[in-house]
């Protein structure tokens, strides 16, 4: 015998947030493990003393004055993955990234039938990719 009261969720929802959940546990597993590596000292790109010290400043004058560079793009971040704290700073790409994963993983599943949300699940994958690549594109306009 069926439940009067049966919920019906729509299969794009699932998809959407068991992906979100999963990418989710892994940016935080990433941040906390190598978190911890970098507050106990292993390979860090920013010594913590210098960090603390000018935590307080703009972001320009802080990589400056702490590690002596211009930050633009993502290249010095690239470059640093063997350092624990920029690999924590990945944990913080991967969160970043989760909704973008989920909606590529839920796309499949909305079907044409909901052209409005295909096209809302189109304007929300152009406005990651131009925010991930606007570094690149645009380096030094604005926030980064």
């Amino acid at each position: 015998m069926a439940e009067k009261n049966q919920i019906h969720v729509d299969p794009a929802n699932l998809i959407f947030a068991k992906v979100m959940e999963i990418v989710t546990y892994i940016g935080i597993a990433v941040m906390i493990i190598f978190g911890l590596l970098y507050l106990v000292g292993i390979s860090s790109f920013v010594d913590i003393k210098a960090a603390i010290a000018h935590w307080h400043l703009p972001v320009v004058q802080f990589w400056q004055e702490v590690v002596g560079i211009h930050i633009s793009g993502y290249d010095w971040f690239l470059k640093n993955l063997t350092a624990m704290d920029c690999l924590s700073m990945l944990g913080i790409c991967i969160l970043a990234l989760a909704p973008f994963a989920a909606i590529i993983a839920a796309w499949p599943k909305v079907g044409a039938t909901h052209k409005v949300l295909v096209l809302l699940f189109f304007i929300l994958v152009v406005e990651y990719l131009f925010a991930i690549l606007k570094p690149i594109i645009l380096p030094g306009v604005g926030g980064h």
